[in-house]
């Protein structure tokens, strides 16, 4: 049987799809894809009439929708029982891939959606939409206080779906602060995605430690109070009987001590002339406090431009890299405006290319790195490429992934402080004067579209 897959690289609904015909052992073919010109021809819309992906075409025709092409392939196998051993689980499984539909996947894509650059930011609606994601994770949570599994004793699809929905949220935004209240959740997340056939598609998982916000924009709810309140319950009710209570209590003192509170303004008023002396004291001191707080977050590459300014002007090189019609004469302009004592140019391998297997998911890896990296945008340029095979029929794939970078200053340190995916390279600055070699290289890396180190480009993704 042969089965085409079209989607785009890192689509989280083909997820699902695939570790389905992982677990089946049925192969499936993904071609190149381009949406907004693939999606959009006339052959492509007699598949999917609304242009969406993924589409899956099978023997018998295509078929569109993601839930619908995850069971299609669920089934293709009785033996694995991925949808359960009974009608009733049969069931179980599709309620588990409706709420994964409606409770997660709605909530989780309106929060990371936007700092991902796939959709618009609003403040209010990520608030709300981490909220309502903690209200399913709680439900979650609950649920599986004494289960390994969502149905039956075993892997199923309604695992799968949900899982290939939390893996994008859990990797860039719910640092352990808003999980910490899910213990079972994340028993069962773990568990599940250190599986083989997981692996397979999404790689290794390495859950986020720190939100990955919208460059100049403030969490638009304290996290850990949000999930908190989920998990506590009832926190709202309790608030709105605390003041019922009280206010039949609270009517006779009122009347009480209205006499005693006209009294009480009189005496106080010279104690308040007298005050003002000692806050005006106060608030002379917290400008200071504030003052010393400000170089603090200052960030070395701006002191660095104060204090060592240089003639290389990144926003020019910029401009020139992006605009130009020739790119070795882009790079003649580089070396020409190059200053080697305030910047430097580093080589960075990744070094666990054995876990590379598939395309798509190592050109998240790629993609998911450049994000990270916002902080230095001004002082840094460089690319992130992926070279070597991909799995083919006939053999297992060969990938590797390199980035070359111009940093401001002679160190890689400040972009490992600001990403740490940058640990999981190892970096070799590159020595100047450059050799011809290393020009090569260089041009080869930021300019071409392969052969890279003799090898296939099969991604590129450019810093600017």
């Amino acid at each position: 049987m042969v089965l085409t897959l079209y989607t785009d690289p890192g689509n989280f609904r083909a997820f699902k799809i695939l570790i389905a015909a992982e677990y089946n052992n049925i192969d499936i073919n993904i071609p190149e894809f381009k949406v907004g010109v693939d999606n959009i021809t006339v052959e492509f819309l007699k598949k999917s009439p609304l242009a969406k992906i993924p589409v899956l075409d099978t023997p018998s025709g295509s078929i569109f929708e993601s839930n619908a092409i995850a069971r299609y392939v669920a089934r293709l196998r009785n033996d694995t029982e991925l949808y359960g051993v009974s009608y009733y689980d049969n069931a179980m499984v599709d309620a588990w891939i409706d709420f994964c539909s409606h409770e997660i996947e709605l909530p989780a894509t309106l929060w990371y959606y936007p700092v991902l650059g796939v959709a618009p930011y609003n403040a209010q609606l990520s608030a709300k939409a981490k909220i309502d994601l903690a209200k399913s994770l709680q439900i979650l949570d609950s649920y599986l206080l004494d289960k390994t599994y969502l149905v039956g004793q075993k892997v199923t699809l309604a695992d799968i779906a949900i899982v290939s929905a939390l893996v994008y949220p859990f990797k860039f935004v719910t640092e352990p602060s808003y999980l910490q209240p899910f213990p079972n959740l994340l028993r069962w997340f773990n568990t599940l995605v250190n599986q083989p056939q997981f692996e397979a598609v999404i790689g290794k998982v390495v859950l986020c430690q720190k939100e990955l916000t919208i460059p100049g924009e403030a969490k638009a709810v304290n996290v850990a109070s949000s999930t908190a309140a989920v998990a506590g319950g009832g926190g709202k009710e309790k608030k709105e009987k605390a003041p019922k209570d009280s206010k039949p209590k609270e009517v006779k003192p009122k009347e009480e001590k209205k006499p005693k509170e006209e009294k009480k303004p009189k005496e106080e008023k010279p104690k308040e002339e007298k005050k003002p002396k000692k806050k005006d004291d106060d608030d002379e001191e917290e400008p200071e406090s504030y003052a010393d707080e400000k170089p603090k977050t200052e960030h070395p590459f701006k002191i660095l431009d104060k204090t060592s300014p240089s003639a290389f002007s990144m926003d020019t090189w910029k401009k020139t890299y992006s605009n130009c019609s020739d790119y070795k004469e882009a790079m003649q302009q580089f070396y020409e405006m190059f200053d080697s004592n305030g910047w430097s140019i580093w080589r960075g391998d990744y070094k666990y290319d054995d876990e590379l297997k598939v395309l798509f998911m190592t050109s998240n890896l790629i993609g998911g790195f450049i994000q990270r990296t916002e902080e230095i945008r001004k002082w840094l340029f460089g690319t992130c490429t992926i070279r070597g095979v991909e799995r083919t029929e006939d053999s297992e794939p060969n990938m590797k992934v390199t980035d070359y970078f111009l940093i401001r200053g002679d160190s890689i340190q400040p972009l490992i402080d600001c990403n740490d995916d940058a640990g999981c390279y190892e970096w070799t600055k590159v020595e100047v004067p450059l050799s011809d070699a290393s020009k090569q290289l260089l041009y080869d890396y930021w300019c071409s579209e392969g052969p890279l180190d003799g090898e296939p480009c099969l991604d590129s993704r450019v810093y600017k």
